[in-house]
Parts: structure tokens; C-alpha cells; sequence
């Protein structure tokens, strides 16, 4: 029986097209062009948007030849999958939800003899490309540095100063929990384990320290804990806070 080598292709390369088709593999081609020499996400609008449609039609043809016995266990099943990683990668940028989603399609094979591999050259292509903004601040991180709670320090007005935080992976190279309004401040991070760490967090125009809602984030889980307690899906957090806080008293805030 013929023994196959494992996966071994300099990224962000794609093999000559096969079942992939000319047509995704020349829009494929024209992106990492535009893409050559830059750090993701792109500045250009319209090549972001090319790259997320090419982004899912690329899974969407590795979905199809996957539900296919005739394909099953295809080399070309992982290599569109890990393109259209990367064309999310450069559409949305390491830190965004949307590249998380394709992220775990190609973690899917990271335990594969043939795969592994090529999983691991993959997340370095990543962390190479990928890097937080330089603006960001470290705020704090985690005993071994897997997880770093990371601010984007703005002044609000009258030398009032918001936080703007995220919460980073830096083994993955992506972004754990983000706010998409820049209002939400992390004024203190406060770590209680290797991976759980407590975010005094509070929205500006408020600077009162009893306006605040500690949250403690569960790295590993990858969900929040509330001070009323249940646990919140990380994507949630932000859409639960703001109701909490619409639903307190007026004045309160």
C-alpha cells in the first residue's frame, strides 16, 4: 500500500486547479496578488468584499465535494478550505468573528497525520499576517501569555479616557471578544486563573464607579459569567450588556 506524504505547500499557495475549478482559482489567484506585501485586513473596500464572497464560495464548493462519496477524504476538500480561511483572513482581519468561523473548518484537520502539518504552517501564516493594530495596549495577560486582555485608549472628552478592550488568543492568533461600540471601557482587568479573567467594564458617557458590571470571561469556555450568574456566549456579551443597561432605572447609568 502506498504510504501518502503528509500535506506541504507554502502558504498562502493553492495547488494547480483541479476540482476547485479555473474560475475559483483565478479569483483566488487575483486576491492574494492584491493582498502581496500587506497586512489583513485590506484597505481597500471593494477587494474585502470580493474576498468574503470568494471567502464563502470557496467553502461552500469544499461543503459540496465533502457530502460527495466519490470525494470523500480529498486532498482539495482541505486546500479550500484552508483558501477560503485565508481570503477571510484578508477580508476581515485575524481579530474578527467572521475569519473565527472559516478558522475552525481548517482546526478540524489539525490532528491528521497528513494535516497537521499544514494546520500548523497555516496558524503562523496567521499570526504573521494578522497582528492586532500597533495602537492597542497590552492591559494585562494571562500567567503564560496564551491570553492578553488588549485596550484601545481614547479620550472621551475633558480628559476622560475610554478602553475599548478585547480579549486576545495569542496561541490562535485571534480575537476572543470584542465591543463593536467604542464607548464599552475596561478601566481594570484582573486575572483569576490562567484563562478566566475579570473585566470592569462601564459605558461612557458614565465615569461613576458604580455604574460598573464586572464580567469574569472564561477564555477556555469561551463564554462570560455576569455577576447575577448563568453563563453568555462570548458573540452575546455586548447585546446582553446594553439590555441591562437599557433596562436600569433612568439616571442609573
Amino acid at each position: 500500500m502506498t504510504r501518502l506524504e503528509p500535506l506541504d505547500l507554502p502558504l498562502p499557495d493553492y495547488p494547480a486547479p483541479g476540482l476547485i475549478g479555473e474560475a475559483l482559482y483565478l479569483r483566488y489567484a487575483a486576491l492574494m496578488a492584491q493582498a502581496a506585501n500587506r497586512s489583513a485586513p485590506l484597505a481597500d473596500d471593494a477587494v474585502r468584499h470580493e474576498g468574503r464572497r470568494l471567502a464563502s464560495d470557496l467553502l461552500g464548493q469544499a461543503i459540496t465535494l465533502g457530502s460527495s462519496k466519490a470525494h470523500e477524504g480529498s486532498d482539495e476538500i482541505y486546500w479550500l478550505v484552508q483558501s477560503a480561511a485565508i481570503a477571510s483572513l484578508f477580508a476581515d482581519g485575524a481579530q474578527c468573528a467572521e475569519f473565527a468561523r472559516y478558522r475552525r473548518h481548517v482546526a478540524y484537520y489539525s490532528e491528521g497525520c497528513r494535516t497537521a502539518g499544514q494546520v500548523n504552517a497555516f496558524d503562523r501564516y496567521v499570526a504573521a499576517n494578522g497582528q492586532p493594530a500597533v495602537e492597542d495596549e497590552v492591559q494585562s495577560r494571562s500567567a503564560d501569555d496564551h491570553y492578553r486582555v488588549m485596550v484601545r485608549p481614547w479620550e472621551a472628552g475633558n480628559t476622560h479616557w475610554v478602553y475599548s478592550p478585547r480579549v486576545l488568543d495569542t496561541h490562535q492568533g485571534t480575537c476572543l471578544l470584542s465591543f463593536q461600540d467604542t464607548c464599552w471601557s475596561a478601566d481594570v482587568s484582573t486575572w483569576h486563573s490562567g484563562s478566566t479573567v475579570e473585566l470592569a467594564l462601564r459605558k461612557y458617557p458614565s465615569h461613576r464607579a458604580r455604574d460598573g458590571i464586572r464580567v469574569i470571561i472564561d477564555c477556555t469556555k469561551r463564554c462570560a459569567l455576569l455577576e447575577a450568574g448563568g453563563e453568555i456566549e462570548l458573540a452575546d456579551l455586548e447585546a446582553v450588556l446594553d439590555a441591562r443597561l437599557e433596562g436600569a432605572e433612568p439616571g442609573s447609568r
